[in-house]
């Protein structure tokens, strides 16, 4: 992913844009994990929290075993822009604080949920599919993938 992002700056892609693609592929924080928190509730503080580039957030809300290379690949992202443009989170902060998730569904799968969201800022959407299951009392994101 860095020498994509790289290769985008590079192009003359503009960093709002890199930004927003981040945002439309991972999908994107409520920052208490203390309340309970349902699986449509944990999604959007996890996309909240990723696309905001908190990672120890978005770590607490998931299985940080099947999301180990989701997280570390977005975070790797976030390094290289801070690298090209010390100013990019803050740019991000105020793209990402207008952004919506509309919980669309959310269907039962023996113990697990499955949450269907679209994720607009920006003028952009896109929609994901957010697999989350039941740890120690609380849900937490176990995958996540473009719908179909």
């Amino acid at each position: 992913m860095k020498s994509i992002l790289k290769k985008a700056l590079a192009a003359g892609i503009t960093l709002k844009t890199v930004i927003i693609l981040i945002f439309l592929v991972a999908g994107g924080c409520k920052n208490s994990t203390s309340i309970e928190m349902g699986p449509a509730d944990v999604v959007d503080a996890f996309n909240r929290a990723i696309t905001g580039g908190d990672f120890n957030q978005a770590r607490q809300l998931c299985d940080t075993a099947s999301m180990k290379d989701y997280l570390e690949s977005y975070q790797e992202a976030w390094e290289v822009i801070q690298a090209e443009d010390s100013s990019a989170l803050a740019i991000a902060s105020s793209i990402l604080e207008k952004a919506v998730i509309d919980v669309e569904d959310i269907q039962k799968e023996g113990e697990k949920r499955v949450v269907l969201y679209t994720l607009e800022a920006d003028g952009h959407s896109k929609t994901r599919k957010a697999t989350v299951k039941k740890e120690e009392g609380a849900w937490r994101v176990e995958r996540i993938t473009d719908a179909n």
